[in-house]
């Protein structure tokens, strides 16, 4: 029997278990119509293709599972990049399609022509093109099996529209070979073994590839064996949820009093599927003097790439953290001290914080409001970071704790405004039994704000926080750093959010009181209970920013 490609493609996505898929048509012959007639799989309309990037984004980082977008040709395409770009960085399968310009014209300046192969080749793991109907159910077997193999990452088709619409004898779609997981060396394992059954202080620095291999039960067994902290970058956050007693928050960046503290008197790090970026580790000017660095990744470029290791285990993160669980050697009373010197520190910070963040201030510091989450969301909520200076809070554990494992939604190393605000579609639609939240600032929720239809639209009962201060804060506190007017960085006319969002069918209010925060919060989250989005637009005080990121910027500004 005859078929066209696209319509192979939509038994491919349902072959393969894909839940729904995210975007826009053009043409809505072109992978449209087959899914509907074909498939069950529900089309979740967007208003720009980056957004369908950004739901995929989400819904793949919170399930672990290749998620699908389309779009268009041309600008279509360009629209995308930027997603697969953060997706590429945050090492998630995300795949997108998109109808591409004819064969038989490419190269003749055909309607929306564009080399989308070479375009996406850098923010990809695979970008490929189908030039042979008969290819097809090979090509998508392979997306989906270079997607979640090794390092996770994202997969580009371009589908040109004649090959798409092809009626040809394609082979039957049979399903991607399911990923495979390895070992490390066992006498590379041996080796870290001694490190760390010698360590004085050591901390377990986990990154991404420990959060999408699944390795939270590894890392605690690791750490209460051995008597190490637990500390991640922003990739790894709720790999263990963030209450446990040896959690001491994030690096980088990213570092609060305690973490940091704690940090400064180790002696090994034992880097856990992390690239070690420059937001991780400060442009890597934080290390403990004398520490050295044990450095476990799936995938082998990634050893060395910026510090070099004095033992490296190449090999999937879950399964390197049992062989090393295995091998290593610490004497339990040692282990046991260590615990509670990490656990006690970790409560009276928490405690120095609760007291900090919860003294009413007008206007609000954007630490009350996004402290104010754990106390009213509580469990079973899923947060998704947006990138800004007032929303990092967002970050600074323990001001916004994660309570359960894998209930985290953070931008990879490339931190692309507003798809934290699209973003909480996706996370919604794939996990429909929890709460989520999504603490933005005014600038990023402006860059997505069309997409709180598609929210109300789908009936994706979600909270953005948004902490006002009406401006591009990050970009405005580098001027007060260096004494600077404000130029472009105020919002001269601010947008009404309020409004905007209560246009497209959504509930909103502004906050303006410190002691109404928690009120708009609770009132929130009843509205989501049913099936409603709710926005909070908070007025904070301007450049209210974390500690650490302060001393950051003032350490930096001369770079």
């Amino acid at each position: 029997m005859q078929k066209t490609p696209w319509r192979v493609i939509a038994e491919a996505l349902a072959a393969e278990g894909v839940s729904r898929i995210f975007g826009m048509p053009g043409n809505p012959l072109h992978l449209v119509a087959d899914i509907a007639e074909a498939t069950d799989i529900p089309i979740v309309l967007t208003r720009h293709e980056h957004s369908g990037v950004a739901c995929a984004y989400a819904a793949a980082r919170i399930t672990g599972q290749p998620q699908v977008a389309f779009g268009n040709p041309g600008p279509g395409i360009t629209n995308m990049t930027t997603g697969m770009l953060e997706a590429h960085s945050a090492s998630l399968p995300v795949i997108c399609l998109s109808n591409g310009v004819p064969m038989g014209q490419d190269g003749q300046g055909a309607f929306q022509e564009l080399d989308s192969v070479a375009l996406m080749r850098p923010v990809t793991k695979w970008a490929t093109r189908i030039v042979d109907p008969a290819t097809t159910s090979w090509v998508m077997a392979r997306a989906f099996q270079v997607a979640m193999s090794g390092r996770p990452g994202p997969v580009f088709i371009d589908v040109p529209s004649d090959i798409g619409l092809a009626l040809a004898q394609i082979p039957p779609y049979v399903p991607a070979e399911q990923p495979r997981r390895s070992r490390p060396d066992p006498t590379d394992v041996e080796q870290a073994a001694a490190l760390l059954s010698t360590a004085r202080q050591p901390i377990l620095w986990c990154g991404s590839g420990a959060y999408s291999s699944g390795a939270g039960a590894a890392v605690m067994a690791l750490a209460e064996r051995t008597g190490a902290a637990i500390m991640t970058t922003p990739g790894g956050r709720s790999v263990v949820a963030e209450d446990h007693p040896l959690c001491l928050g994030q690096t980088g960046l990213y570092f609060t009093k305690a973490g940091k503290d704690y940090f400064d008197g180790a002696d090994l790090m034992v880097s856990i599927g992390s690239r070690l970026e420059d937001f991780s580790t400060g442009g890597w000017r934080y290390w403990p003097e004398g520490a050295r660095l044990v450095q476990i990744d799936i995938d082998p470029h990634a050893i060395a790439l910026n510090q070099r290791p004095a033992a490296a285990m190449v090999g999937d993160a879950s399964l390197a953290l049992d062989d090393l669980i295995a091998a290593v050697s610490v004497d339990a009373a040692e282990a046991s001290r260590r615990c509670d010197a990490i656990s006690a520190a970790q409560t009276d910070y928490v405690a120095w914080v609760e007291a900090d963040a919860f003294e009413h201030h007008t206007p609000i510091r954007a630490r009350h409001a996004v402290a104010a989450i754990n106390r009213v969301f509580g469990k079973d909520t899923i947060m998704v970071h947006e990138n800004g200076g007032a929303d990092l809070w967002s970050y600074y554990w323990p001001y916004y704790r994660v309570l359960d494992a894998g209930d985290d939604i953070p931008m990879g190393e490339q931190t692309a405004m507003g798809m934290g605000i699209i973003g909480t579609v996706g996370a919604k639609l794939a996990r429909p039994e929890k709460q989520v939240v999504c603490v933005s600032g005014d600038g990023a929720a402006q860059m997505a704000m069309m997409e709180f239809a598609t929210a109300a639209e789908q009936k994706c009962g979600v909270t953005w926080l948004v902490l006002n201060n009406q401006a591009f804060g990050w970009p405005q506190f580098a001027q007060v750093l260096t004494n600077r007017h404000h130029v472009a960085t105020d919002f001269a006319v601010p947008a009404d959010l309020v409004a905007i969002a209560r246009a497209q069918g959504c509930e909103a209010e502004r906050v303006e009181d410190p002691a109404d925060v928690e009120p708009a919060l609770t009132r929130a989250l009843d509205a989501n209970a049913r099936g409603v989005p709710y926005l909070v637009d908070v007025v904070i005080e301007k450049h209210d920013y974390a500690p650490h990121f302060v001393a950051h910027h003032e350490a930096t500004r001369g770079d």
